[in-house]
C-alpha cells in the first residue's frame, strides 16, 4: 500500500517518504526464520494482544485462579455462573498441576498464559457488576421466550 501511494507523489516527496519509512523499521518479520512450534519465539515476533512474556508466569496464572475461586464464593453455590467458573478453574488448576512447563500448560489449554491471566483479571472486575444486578435470582412468574426457528433451506430452496 505505501509503494503504490509513494509512486504517485512528487519525486522528492517520493524519495524522502519511502526512506523515512525504511528507517522507521519497516522490516517484514518475514526475513526472520520463525519455528511456529516454539512458544517463547512465536510469542517474541507475533505478540500476544501486546502482553509480553514475563518469568514465572504459571505461577502468577496460578495465583490468579485462586483469587477469582475465593472471589466467586460471595455468588450463590446454586448459581449457574458459580459453577461454571469453580469448574473452569479447577480443570485449570489440574493441568497447571499435571504440567511442569509453561509450554506444557498453553498447549493443553490452548491459549497463552498471559491471555488466561488477562482473562481472569477482567472476570475479577466483572464480579461486583453480577453480585449487584444478581442474574442468578429470577422470579418463578418469568417465563423464558421460546422461539421456532425455521432451517433456511426451507425458504432458499423455494424455486
Amino acid at each position: 500500500m505505501l509503494r503504490h501511494t509513494v509512486f504517485r507523489l512528487n519525486p522528492c516527496v517520493q524519495q524522502a517518504t519511502l526512506s523515512s519509512a525504511i528507517t522507521r523499521g519497516f522490516k517484514a518479520v518475514a526475513d526472520v526464520e520463525i519455528d511456529f512450534n516454539n512458544r517463547a519465539v512465536l510469542k517474541k515476533y507475533v505478540g500476544v494482544d501486546h502482553l509480553y512474556k514475563e518469568q514465572a508466569t504459571k505461577a502468577k496464572f496460578i495465583m490468579s485462579i485462586n483469587s477469582l475461586l475465593e472471589a466467586v464464593k460471595a455468588v450463590p453455590k446454586t448459581a449457574e455462573y458459580r459453577k461454571a467458573i469453580e469448574a473452569t478453574c479447577q480443570y485449570r488448576l489440574r493441568v497447571c498441576g499435571e504440567n511442569n512447563s509453561d509450554a506444557a500448560v498453553e498447549e493443553v489449554l490452548d491459549a497463552h498464559l498471559e491471555e488466561l491471566i488477562v482473562e481472569n483479571k477482567e472476570e475479577l472486575r466483572l464480579l461486583p457488576v453480577l453480585l449487584d444486578s444478581k442474574p442468578w435470582e429470577v422470579s418463578s412468574e418469568y417465563n423464558v421466550p421460546v422461539f421456532d426457528y425455521v432451517d433456511a433451506s426451507t425458504i432458499l430452496d423455494k424455486k
